[in-house]
């Protein structure tokens, strides 16, 4: 009979307590909210605060690319075509993003030129490495089998994903 009295004062300690939790869960939520609104509203602050962040007009230099001699400058081209906004310098000391990757391509085989296209195989890869916080803000990678220009062909596609990635990450910002 005793439990049975004490059972309503325990089951409203009981909602109690889970509303003050609760109450404590929407002020840290709102805090969260509060702050990010505040980042987001703020570009710059975004900026800074996220080191993937690739913003237009940054200095890039590209280093060799090993594997093929020689591809940097298809990559270098291929930025250029592909209106990549990113300023190309020969100079390490001057950049803010360094390109550091791998190339590769392969003629075709005997039988792929007998029984299919002839094409030969490309495959590139490549990190944009941020100098002064040694962060790898993007890294893509391109393969393709049968590859009408080669090189030019990957080297295109990786400058076009960088692309995309940069106008994300400024819609991002806005």
């Amino acid at each position: 009979m005793t439990i049975l009295k004490r059972a309503p004062i325990f089951v409203s300690l009981l909602l109690l307590v889970c509303a003050a939790q609760a109450q404590e869960r929407v002020r840290t939520i709102n805090a969260v909210l509060a702050e990010s609104s505040s980042v987001s509203d703020q570009g710059t602050a975004r900026r800074i605060t996220d080191p993937t962040y690739i913003p237009r007009g940054s200095r890039v230099y590209v280093a060799d690319i090993n594997g093929l001699p020689g591809f940097e400058n298809n990559l270098v081209a291929a930025f250029q075509k592909k209106q990549v906004k990113m300023i190309v310098v020969a100079d390490r000391s001057q950049a803010d993003f360094e390109i550091n990757g791998f190339a590769q391509s392969q003629r075709a085989g005997w039988a792929k030129i007998i029984f299919g296209t002839g094409l030969p195989e490309s495959e590139a890869s490549f990190q944009l490495v941020n100098i002064r916080t040694g962060v790898v803000a993007y890294a893509v990678a391109s393969y393709k089998v049968d590859s009408l220009n080669g090189n030019k062909s990957t080297a295109e596609h990786l400058a076009k994903n960088l692309r995309q990635k940069m106008e994300r990450d400024e819609k991002r910002t806005k």
